[in-house]
C-alpha cells in the first residue's frame, strides 16, 4: 500500500504542476482577449467620431479641413440714398473713395452715379381690407412736387473677403443687400441702403 502511494505521489505532483501552469495561462489568455475587445471598441468609436465630424463639415459652413476660410473677391454693389438735395449732387463724383463712418473701413470706389425723382412710400385708406396687414390700406408711391430732392443710386467697386456663413466683408463692414451704411464721400456724407450686389 505504501509503495502504491509512493508511486502515485510523483503523478499527483505532476498533475498539480500542470494544473498550476494551466491556471497561469488562462488569466493571460483572458487578459489578452480583454485587450483585444477594448482595442476593437476604441477603433469603432474613432471611426464613428470621424464620420460625425465629416458629416458636420458637409452639412454646415464649419469645417476642420478648411484652413483658409476667407476668399478675396472683387464685388460691385449699389447703394441707394434717398432725399438728396439737388444742390448736393455735384458733391458726389465718380472716382471718389467711400468710407463707412461706423467702422472706418474704405468700402469702395464710386464707379457710377444715377439720379431719379425722389419718391415717398405711403399707405393710404382703401375700401378693401388687406388680408396680410389686417387693415384698409394700400401702398402708394408719390413724388413730392418741387421738393428739390432726388433719389441717388451709387455704384461702388471694392475687393472684399468672402466667408461661408458670413458673406462679404471689407474690414469690419459687412456688405449685403438690405444693409444700411453711414457713407462718407470726399465732399458729402449721408445714409444709404445696399439694393444690389454682384461679383466679378
Amino acid at each position: 500500500m505504501n509503495r502504491k502511494n509512493e508511486a502515485q505521489q510523483p503523478e499527483k505532483a505532476e498533475r498539480k504542476r500542470r494544473r498550476a501552469q494551466q491556471e497561469e495561462k488562462e488569466p493571460k489568455q483572458a487578459n489578452s482577449r480583454r485587450w483585444l475587445f477594448l482595442l476593437v471598441d476604441l477603433l469603432l468609436l474613432a471611426v464613428i467620431v470621424v464620420a460625425v465630424i465629416f458629416l458636420i463639415s458637409l452639412l454646415t459652413p464649419w469645417s476642420v479641413f478648411d484652413n483658409d476660410k476667407a476668399q478675396r473677391q472683387q464685388i460691385t454693389y449699389t447703394v441707394e440714398i434717398a432725399g438728396v438735395d439737388q444742390g448736393s449732387l455735384a458733391a458726389l463724383q465718380v472716382g471718389d473713395t467711400v468710407t463707412d463712418r461706423k467702422t472706418g473701413a474704405v468700402i469702395g470706389t464710386v464707379t457710377a452715379i444715377n439720379n431719379r425723382d425722389y419718391e415717398v412710400y405711403s399707405r393710404l385708406p382703401s375700401d378693401k381690407i388687406d388680408e396680410d396687414l389686417g387693415a384698409f390700406v394700400v401702398e402708394k408711391v408719390t413724388y413730392p412736387e418741387d421738393s428739390g430732392l432726388m433719389t441717388v443710386t451709387v455704384t461702388l467697386t471694392v475687393e472684399a473677403d468672402y466667408e461661408k456663413g458670413v458673406g462679404y466683408t471689407v474690414g469690419d463692414s459687412r456688405i449685403a443687400v438690405g444693409r444700411s451704411f453711414d457713407l462718407v464721400f470726399r465732399n458729402y456724407t449721408d445714409t444709404g441702403v445696399c439694393v444690389g450686389l454682384e461679383t466679378k
